[in-house]
């Protein structure tokens, strides 16, 4: 896209400004005959009309390079930032499985490994959690006491843990490297010891979790994906696929493991290349371990889909110069003929030096140092004009870059992509209850990290296509296209239930109150929707916080 809008320059600087400054035939071919001499306003032309271009070009160059510098290093942060996230959500959840099974193992020991208390307790950790598809009690011996269905366990060889067998404190918990159960499909095993009633090792308790077929683990990982084109995969110690969005990849080995661990091609972990070092085909890798089991994610996404935007950027600054461009091109062509008008009039001057009325007119034929000064002013105001424009497209990005959502203004433009698409629109507006108490007690400091880590939650209930804003402090807005009035409040009630659940660090627990409308039932149009939402939320504040307005 880059080199066709060049081309288009190119083709306008040397076929269609010729035409547009040669308007009259006889001045046309007195410039490229080139019999005698050259115009002099022509020769002022071309060069002014030179620099001009160049600086057009250098400041579009520059604003595509860093626009894709940019991109890159928010990509990455990113990129790594959903690879660790992947990490923390997969460690908690083989931690809380674990944590169930350390409450069994508990009882059994208590029971005195009693088969009828054994069978009691896998019957209530199958009623507890999902997490697992089978248990297993295994003894000293490395033998299967008992297992729930058996069948997962019928001639397999489990994983253990030699430290256990050797009477050695380790870590909780234990999960074990991928392996085939019984009905062949792959596996993993959570683990924790079980004790005798004189605190002798007996064995260990596990609970296998199918890494395919829609197990609990699957799911939970599934419902992480952030982006189309972005995948991630989570290997074990042995390099063995344990989760892949395909399943058909899982249990097979990952050849680039190596590779992508200790030379990362494109990772946080290492100094950013250039844009134009990149190979289109290269993606950015991201690694994020989990301590839990000693796997790694392995975060990918596209390098050009990072850069997918640049050429439409580029587009848009160039079509935003463009007034300045033109308006800078009658300039040129009025000053060129002001700066050879004075030669002109010594020219004839000096033709006629026996006239003294032409003579005496020398007098009155301003320097060259004043037209010399306009030309310049011109081209300053040129360049100035242009870059003044760039920097503006920067400052008017449409990220909040405190919580990575929209900004207002990016709000503004995705209203008016919504309708003009004439869909039905809900709106839900949300805002943080007693924010200011946050701040005065807390800081501001903390404060906007409550702010970073509501809007995560509203993001992670939002949908791929619905919109997420901040207003402004601690307001946001949430536009859901397609959606109508009962599924907005839902998705409202489910925000509000997991803001009111969520403990944030030092500061504790806080919560919004949101104002759902929906277009086109409430207001003409997206804007007054808006307003509607927005005095929803406030009577949603009104009735007590922490609660969901409807517009009637």
């Amino acid at each position: 896209m880059f080199q066709m809008v060049l081309r288009k320059i190119v083709w306008i600087s040397t076929t269609a400004l010729p035409l547009f400054s040669m308007i009259k035939i006889p001045r046309f071919r007195r410039m490229f005959t080139l019999r005698r001499s050259v115009n002099l306003r022509s020769l002022i032309l071309w060069l002014c009309l030179s620099f001009v271009f160049l600086v057009l070009f250098s400041s579009l160059h520059a604003a595509y390079r860093v626009q894709q510098g940019l991109l890159l290093e928010q990509s990455v942060r990113v990129n790594q930032a959903y690879a660790e996230r992947l990490a923390h959500a997969s460690d908690d959840f083989l931690r809380s499985s674990a944590a169930v099974l350390k409450s069994a193992a508990l009882d059994i020991t208590a029971g005195q490994l009693d088969a009828a208390v054994i069978r009691e307790e896998f019957k209530q950790v199958m009623e507890v959690t999902k997490a697992f598809d089978a248990l297993v009690l295994v003894d000293v011996s490395g033998s299967v006491l008992a297992a729930s269905p058996g069948a997962v366990f019928r001639n397999v060889a489990l994983p253990l843990w030699p430290e256990l067998f050797q009477g050695k404190a380790v870590p909780e918990p234990m999960v074990a490297s991928a392996f085939q159960g019984g009905e062949g499909r792959w596996m993993t095993m959570v683990a924790t010891p079980v004790f005798a009633p004189d605190g002798a090792y007996a064995g260990f308790i596990g609970g296998g979790m199918y890494l395919q077929s829609r197990s609990a683990l699957q799911e939970s990982l599934d419902k992480l994906s952030y982006e189309e084109g972005t995948y991630f995969r989570i290997v074990d110690g042995s390099q063995t696929i344990i989760y892949h969005p395909e399943q058909s990849q899982i249990g097979t080995t990952a050849q680039d493991v190596a590779t992508v661990t200790e030379q990362p091609q494109i990772t946080g972990r290492q100094s950013l290349p250039e844009p134009d070092e990149i190979n289109p085909d290269q993606e950015l890798v991201s690694v994020a371990a989990i301590p839990a089991a000693g796997w790694l994610v392995i975060a990918q996404r596209p390098t050009e889909r990072v850069f997918a935007n640049t050429s439409e950027l580029l587009l848009r600054t160039l079509l935003l110069a463009l007034p300045v461009f033109a308006l800078s091109l009658l300039a040129i062509w009025y000053l060129s003929g002001l700066i050879a008008s004075p030669l002109r009039q010594l020219a004839t001057a000096a033709a006629n030096l026996d006239n003294h009325a032409d003579f005496r007119r020398i007098r009155f034929v301003k320097g060259w140092y004043v037209e010399a000064a306009l030309i310049r002013q011109g081209l300053m105001q040129s360049f100035s004009a242009i870059g003044s424009r760039i920097r503006k497209l920067y400052q008017q990005g449409a990220t909040d870059p405190l919580t990575g959502t929209m900004n207002r203004r990016g709000l503004d433009a995705a209203l008016e992509e919504m309708t003009d698409a004439e869909q039905s629109v809900a709106v839900v507006m949300i805002d943080v209850d007693h924010f200011k108490a946050v701040n005065d007690r807390f800081g501001h400091a903390l404060g906007d990290e409550v702010l970073k880590a509501i809007a995560e939650l509203i993001m992670t209930q939002a949908r791929r296509e619905d919109v997420v804003a901040r207003l402004g402090g601690e307001e946001f807005v949430v536009v859901l296209p397609e959606t109508g009035l009962e599924a907005a409040g839902q998705f409202a009630e489910r925000l509000r239930r997991a803001v009111a659940q969520t403990v944030f660090e030092t500061v504790g627990s806080v919560t919004v109150s949101l104002g759902v409308a929906c277009y086109p039932e409430h207001g003409n149009d997206l804007y007054e929707a808006l307003a509607l939402a927005d005095a929803a939320l406030y009577r949603a504040k009104a009735d007590g916080r922490n609660r969901v307005h409807q517009v009637e």
